[in-house]
């Protein structure tokens, strides 16, 4: 899009009924050097042949809808969706799908992406120098491991990557192992989240090199619905993630939303590395993340010596 810059580039911003004053106010905030036409449509009330029409001959189109926390949930999506998913899909790239934000938009996106930049930089240069691992849950269990000399590091920052949403670093470690008791909340297609919601650190995790062995709470239908989603799938058990949050502006809320992954801390991500399994990310509300024995994290970020 900036390339289009002074070209009267065409954005499409649609949204249901919930986020429909967001939606609008959008475009009140784009700089007038570009140059940029917005239409808004409501998905809920716009007939889908106007949409998918728009779609088309739009250079960006933004979608901001509730999905997971709908009273009428649904595995396809808002009724409005399945007659517009061949026309997204041809389309995806020029797409950008806010769901579940609400009314936590800005707090999502008001964090400077240039301080997000530098400072997963930071944690990247901090970690290169590494060789361990670990973090605290603060209720006493650690879980530990190696890290490679040429560990792979990724960095979300909101900058050249499809991911919008700023703020997280993440790698994968082979050989984690220890106990951890988990405490805040879920995101996936699995809807932990819609039904625990931030939860308080009740469930507790076994892991030995990078594969959950067993899980246990006081919360018994949590303990059962974990199991079942960890016994529906062997490469459900996997940690196939390390994830580091470091968005400061974002806090839990439960809506299984995606601006939740970049809350400030550790966020481990199970599954989606072998076929048939599905990754969820136990996003930690608290916590302390060490490289060797130095705190990098401990409600902020550390990088002194």
């Amino acid at each position: 899009m900036a390339q289009k810059k002074g070209c009267n580039a065409k954005i499409l911003i649609a949204s249901d009924n919930s986020q429909e004053s967001t939606a609008r106010a959008i475009s009140l905030y784009c700089p007038d050097e570009f140059d940029y036409s917005f239409t808004y449509l409501n998905l809920e009330s716009e007939k889908a042949e106007k949409v998918n029409e728009y779609i088309e001959s739009s250079d960006l189109f933004i979608f901001m809808y509730d999905s997971s926390i709908r009273s009428d949930i649904n595995p396809h999506g808002p009724a409005f969706i399945p007659p517009l998913k061949q026309k997204m899909a041809e389309h995806w790239k020029k797409s950008v799908l806010l769901r579940e934000y609400g009314e936590f938009f800005k707090e999502a996106f008001s964090e400077d992406i240039r301080l997000i930049s530098a400072r997963n930089q930071q944690i990247i240069q901090v970690a290169k120098s590494a060789q361990r691992i670990a973090f605290q849950d603060g209720f006493g269990g650690e879980i530990k491991g190696t890290l490679a000399p040429d560990q792979a590091w990724k960095s979300l920052d909101g900058w050249d990557h499809y991911d919008l949403m700023p703020g997280e670093v993440a790698t994968r470690v082979e050989d984690l192992s220890g106990s951890l008791t988990f405490g805040g909340t879920f995101l996936s297609t699995v809807p932990f989240a819609i039904k625990y919601g931030v939860i308080e650190p009740v469930l507790h995790i076994d892991i030995e090199n990078s594969r959950v062995v067993n899980v246990r709470s006081n919360n018994q239908q949590l303990e059962d619905d974990f199991n079942l989603y960890l016994n529906r799938c062997e490469g459900n058990r996997v940690v196939e993630e390390f994830g580091i949050g470091t968005n400061m502006h974002v806090n839990l809320h439960g809506r299984n939303a995606s601006f939740e992954e970049r809350h400030a801390g550790v966020h481990l991500g199970l599954g989606g590395g072998q076929r048939a399994s599905h990754h969820l990310d136990l996003v930690f509300s608290s916590g302390k993340l060490l490289f060797d024995d130095h705190v990098i994290f401990d409600g902020e970020f550390n990088f002194g010596a």
